[in-house]
């Protein structure tokens, strides 16, 4: 989001259907008490905040937002870029925050299923690899630009340090790096991965299958 943010040509909005899934779910985050009380829950007062720029728009989703939202053909005109990253890093993420991850709150199943229906639907659908867009930011972002049928600009590898007018209530629990970098910090393709608790493990290996179905589908 933040690189897309740099382009004169883009607007950005951020997650915009997780006040919608909160109050569906009933799934306990941070910053739940926050984005209910300032943020629309209901689908006829979510959409214009999608609707009302004359530019291109980026609009950050988490695939689990699409829990329970009754009509899957308001994103019928987009187009999908799903990232994803290992279970186990995602997993240990989510931990700093929330004591019990569930697969609900790991959303592999529901990217899974997205990019089905849009294959289904023919909606143009793409995924990349998070471990590759460190390791690479400009080629992947090149990548991404080219699906996307729009020009690559440099601007995309840097911003200004701190937090964005448009971030969400909880920036202030998961954003902490982005707001402390000044752009994108490069980091090595890595086989290691983090260690799991015995307990999360059937789940971990659960999620480790969908992720690798859809890593053999990864942009180059």
């Amino acid at each position: 989001m933040y690189s897309f943010a740099q382009r004169s040509d883009f607007e950005v909005v951020d997650e915009p259907l997780f006040a919608h899934f909160l109050a569906h779910s009933g799934a306990d985050r941070p910053s739940r008490a926050e984005v209910l009380a300032t943020m629309p829950t209901e689908r006829e007062k979510i959409l214009p905040a999608m609707q009302r720029y004359e530019k291109h728009i980026f609009v950050k989703h988490m695939a689990n937002h699409l829990e329970g939202w009754p009509e899957p053909l308001d994103f019928a005109a987009h187009k999908h870029v799903l990232l994803i990253r290992h279970p186990r890093k995602v997993l240990k993420s989510y931990q700093a925050h929330i004591e019990t991850p569930t697969a609900l709150d790991l959303c592999y199943q529901h990217q899974q299923c997205w990019l089905e229906r849009c294959e289904i639907e023919g909606w143009p659908a793409a995924v990349m690899d998070s471990d590759r867009l460190v390791a690479q930011p400009e080629s992947s972002l090149k990548a991404i630009t080219n699906w996307l049928g729009v020009a690559f600009d440099p601007c995309m590898l840097n911003w200004p340090a701190g937090q964005r007018e448009e971030d969400g209530p909880w920036a202030k629990y998961w954003y902490q790096r982005v707001h402390a970098s000044k752009g994108w910090e490069t980091a090595p393709e890595t086989d290691t991965l983090p260690s799991v608790q015995k307990r999360f493990l059937p789940l971990v290996t659960d999620m480790e299958a969908v992720y690798e179905s859809l890593r053999v589908r990864a942009l180059n």
